[in-house]
């Protein structure tokens, strides 16, 4: 294994800031995991895919193991398995492709397949933990390799046991329940109206074909703009908080969670209505045509951005009595 001192993550982070870490290292496979240096403490090492969910603010003074994009797609006992350096998108075409349904409504979301389950991936009223079997992780201090079953993955709402763990665990591969008969999910609207005008069945590939359209239409892609996508959560707030909200604002929109008196609202609806989509302080912004996503116009710096994020959160506090939750991780 080459591991590199004093190694510059700007190209390895899609919000393309500066960012030195400690010592870097790719992973291509899993001889390249298991040739990690044991002696590594939790507080040491960063786990990277494709960068798409971080926001540097400072150097690291880190071991950053790096897992670069390599597709491997296999099935194994009616499941779907996906080395973590698999590219999402990658895998979503490759099932729909094979009339595997399942995770269509999650085409186009960036990031490797080990950050999936990581950040419980979600889009269009489906989430990784509907058709997630179990996730391999390879634990580097000790050499051996375990398996998390979805329960033990402790799954929520942009939430899992890998985002506040204490073990020197690396995600190594994941098993997904893809079937043939899937019931089909087009229930947010933005899907609903794009079958409505379309004349395409709502079928697994078709549905990833709109999801990747709608995405498109809506969010910059990286290699062109830099940016790390959702930058926050979509809250959930209370009856009492909605109520509140709507004597100003009927149009508040709300989607329905687990409990019956908790909704699901838009950040993004929040943001546009304080002004943000399409503010701009020097490199650092909102994409004008999407207030949920901050980018880096030029050569804005992690602090800079970071500046514009807390401003947005308290102004929508102040606003609405609601505070957003990052969903990208600020380091």
């Amino acid at each position: 294994m080459n591991v590199i001192r004093n190694h510059n993550l700007i190209d390895d982070n899609t919000l393309a800031v500066n960012c030195v870490c400690h010592q870097y290292a790719t992973i291509n496979s899993l001889s390249d995991l298991e040739a990690l240096p044991k002696k590594i403490k939790i507080t040491e090492m960063l786990v990277m895919g494709a960068g798409s969910n971080f926001l540097f603010t400072q150097d690291l003074p880190r071991f950053v193991a790096h897992i670069k994009p390599r597709k491997y797609i296999t099935q194994v006992d009616n499941l779907v398995v996906a080395w973590a350096g698999t590219v999402w998108h990658d895998l979503v075409m490759w099932a729909t492709e094979r009339g595997l349904g399942g995770i269509e409504n999650l085409a186009l979301i960036p990031g490797l397949v080990g950050a999936a389950p990581f950040q419980n991936i979600g889009a269009y009223g489906v989430e990784i933990k509907d058709v997630l079997v179990w996730v391999e992780v390879y634990n580097w201090q000790t050499g051996h390799y375990h398996r998390l079953s979805n329960q033990e993955c402790l799954f929520s709402y942009r939430h899992s046991i890998f985002k506040y763990h204490e073990q020197p665990w690396i995600i190594s591969r994941v098993a997904l329940d893809l079937r043939k008969d899937r019931e089909i999910n087009i229930n947010y609207k933005p899907l609903a109206d794009y079958f409505s005008q379309s004349n395409k069945p709502p079928t697994y590939a078709n549905i990833a074909e709109a999801v990747t359209a709608i995405r498109q239409s809506k969010l910059p892609d990286p290699r062109i703009l830099s940016n790390a996508g959702s930058f926050f959560k979509n809250p959930i707030i209370s009856d009492q908080q909605i109520r509140r909200i709507q004597r100003r604002y009927k149009d508040l929109p709300l989607y329905p969670t687990d409990k019956e008196n908790e909704f699901k609202t838009s950040a993004a609806w929040l943001l546009e209505q304080c002004g943000f989509k399409g503010y701009r302080e020097g490199d650092a912004g909102f994409y004008d045509k999407h207030a949920l996503v901050l980018v880096n116009y030029g050569r804005a710096s992690g602090k800079e951005l970071l500046k514009l994020a807390v401003q947005a959160k308290k102004t929508v506090k102040n606003k609405f009595g609601v505070m957003l939750d990052e969903e990208v991780r600020v380091m």
